[in-house]
């Protein structure tokens, strides 16, 4: 009789011990979908940032264990919602309203060094002191951004007046001793601007890198001579390239930081080769403008520049 009621208590004890597990399992399944739910929701914008893109038919596996197939599309966005993909002869689709000739493309410095011999594109923003540190230091990309606005839109502005810009509609938070703005800013910034495009690593192979900027109106590039030194000596800095030509195989640059390199055309190659890896993504893809979009609208440049004398900087007042 007492053995069989230690068998009785012995067996409702792992029942109630079973029960109690069971309990604990599914509070925490329920925690864990909160938990998913809460970050799935906080996410929301730095997924739209960094877009994901398809898987090219080779991928590469990179340090932070993600796949180039995490970044990589076969379908960017049209500015009416189509998709479109490059040909295999690289044929370009940029519409005629963006008016991509070299002489309509803004190229600002940012450094001291053309703002002192007075050349186009250079102006006296190189020299405030932002946060502790001068713009020259700090400011290629907001030349760039700067430069795309006044290309791809019919406004412009200085890099000062973006500076400004993205700090207000992007998170931009540059603090004392880094000002340099990163790619969800660069990206956001462009998008309150009617201005998109795709965020993107390094290519496996050139042969799929050259397909992705022949497809692009122009594209933003991060370079870095511990890369490649072969054209850049810089540890990291922003550069944009346009107008890609198949028959030569090479890009017009628009380098805020070295007036020798500025409004050269260059082999792509020296854009490939110094994609600086070290940085989570190494390049933005332009794929639409939508002029309705641009929330900004700023147009004028109020502090002392070298206005270039062609194109279509030089017909603004």
């Amino acid at each position: 009789m007492f053995a069989l009621v230690m068998y009785i208590l012995v067996f409702l004890f792992l029942l109630f011990f079973i029960i109690l597990l069971l309990i604990r399992m599914g509070r925490s399944m329920r925690g864990e979908l909160d938990v998913s739910f809460l970050e799935e929701t906080l996410s929301t914008e730095t997924e739209v940032l960094f877009e994901e893109e398809s898987a090219s038919s080779e991928e590469t596996v990179y340090e932070d264990g993600e796949t180039e197939a995490a970044y990589e599309t076969e379908t960017p966005e049209s500015d009416d919602g189509n998709t479109e993909t490059a040909s295999k002869g690289f044929e370009l689709f940029i519409p005629d309203p963006y008016n991509l000739k070299e002489e309509n493309i803004y190229t600002f410095l940012q450094g001291p060094k053309g703002w002192k011999a007075r050349k186009d594109w250079s102006g006296s923003w190189c020299s405030k002191v932002l946060t502790d540190q001068y713009f020259s230091v700090f400011g290629c990309g907001l030349c760039v951004l700067a430069s795309i606005y006044g290309t791809l839109t019919p406004y412009e502005c200085s890099p000062l007046d973006m500076f400004d810009y993205a700090q207000e509609v992007s998170g931009y938070a540059p603090v004392s001793g880094y000002g340099a703005i990163d790619w969800p800013y660069l990206k956001k910034t462009l998008l309150t601007c009617g201005i998109s495009g795709h965020l993107r690593r390094k290519n496996s192979t050139y042969e799929q890198f050259q397909e992705k900027i022949a497809s692009s109106i122009g594209t933003i590039a991060l370079v870095s001579s511990y890369n490649d030194d072969t054209y850049w000596d810089t540890e990291g800095h922003y550069v944009v390239i346009w107008l890609y030509d198949e028959k030569d195989d090479t890009v017009f640059l628009s380098d805020s930081g070295d007036p020798s390199h500025n409004r050269k055309r260059i082999p792509l190659r020296y854009v490939y080769d110094a994609l600086k890896t070290a940085s989570r993504f190494q390049y933005l893809m332009i794929t639409a403008v939508n002029q309705e979009a641009n929330t900004w609208k700023h147009d004028g440049i109020n502090i002392r520049w070298k206005r270039p004398k062609y194109g279509k900087a030089a017909g603004k007042p």
